[in-house]
């Protein structure tokens, strides 16, 4: 083992460790605002699988989540699904939306890729918001989060903020752990050769339409999955999980934290919910706050925060290594 894959190993084992703890040192409220940016980092995630590594800028990543979110509270109020069930159920509508949008908008790029995705987000807000049936509307659907059931174990009490911070946490883990393995497979190495020359790659004879597609349709899977928890967290879903705010939040965490790393867009995600919170606290024009800060860094930081720390890092062993 290298010393450089050591430090990493060493970085991530305290990083699960201080997981583990936050429950005991944090209050409820801001256990529910830990528990947010757990959801939200995968929500990134998710998105820099199409724009920070394939370069895809998409306007629409929002309908994956909201109808992963919608899914969920659906199966759980009307067919009394489980937790893994509902979960699950939200993931895969997210991927079958996905392959449905992707057939049609994986065939462009550039400026018409962004604006399909953009009509595609538009078509489902407008069937949420009229299909009251289903979905109830601008009122939305509530349904309450069931215990979750384990085999041998028995049932785990999901009303318990900590027992509900405990298991957001482990699938958010698993599914972050999976699209950092995805980064180091051929598809995954192909996604990034997308972004610098797709003709070429076209060129040596990788079937372009394909890749793009199953990539399309796992990026829309971890949506769904992070929808469906956001969903099951708040037990509760309106048209605001599928409108433009919603698509526009995500590309702004995977932009703030920085989407040329695959940990930037975790850091925006959890910097943007921390900010959020704290202006909304005290203005409520925080909004503009929030996109003041984005222009800035889009002017002067470039490569978002990660891009920051990154240079910050460089400065400091340079100058050990100077003296």
């Amino acid at each position: 083992m290298s010393r450089g894959t050591g430090k990493n190993w060493l970085f991530f084992a305290g990083l699960m460790l201080l997981m583990g703890v936050l429950p005991f040192i944090l209050s409820e409220y801001q256990l529910n605002l830990a528990i947010t940016m757990v959801i939200y980092s995968l929500f990134a995630l998710s998105y820099n699988i199409l724009f920070g590594n394939a370069g895809m800028l998409s306007f629409g990543h929002a309908a994956y989540f909201g109808v992963g979110a919608y899914t969920t509270i659906i199966l759980f109020k009307r067919l009394e699904a489980g937790m893994f069930t509902g979960i699950l159920g939200g993931a895969v509508s997210g991927a079958l939306l996905g392959l449905i949008f992707g057939v049609f908008v994986v065939r462009l790029g550039g400026t018409y890729f962004a604006l399909l995705t953009l009509a595609f987000n538009e078509l489902i807000y407008a069937a949420a918001e009229k299909w009251r049936s289903m979905s109830g509307g601008e009122d939305g659907v509530g349904a309450t989060r069931p215990d979750l059931l384990i085999p041998g174990i028995g049932s785990v009490d999901m009303f318990s903020t900590r027992n509900w911070y405990y298991f957001v946490s482990v699938v958010v883990v698993l599914g972050a752990a999976f699209c950092w393995y995805f980064t180091k497979t051929p598809l995954g190495r192909l996604n990034e050769s997308l972004r610098e020359n797709e003709d070429r790659a076209r060129f040596i004879g990788y079937n372009i339409y394909a890749s793009k597609l199953v990539i399309y349709i796992i990026s829309a899977f971890f949506a769904g999955l992070a929808g469906g928890l956001a969903g099951a967290f708040q037990e509760f879903v309106t048209v605001t999980y599928i409108n433009l705010d919603k698509a526009a939040e995500v590309l702004i965490m995977t932009f703030v934290g920085g989407s040329g790393t695959f940990w930037g867009p975790i850091l925006g995600a959890c910097f943007l919910t921390y900010l959020n919170d704290v202006l909304s606290t005290l203005t409520e024009h925080w909004a503009l706050i929030q996109g003041a800060i984005f222009v800035l860094l889009v002017m002067y930081a470039p490569n978002g925060l990660s891009g920051v720390l990154i240079k910050f890092k460089e400065m400091i062993f340079s100058r050990k290594t100077e003296n």
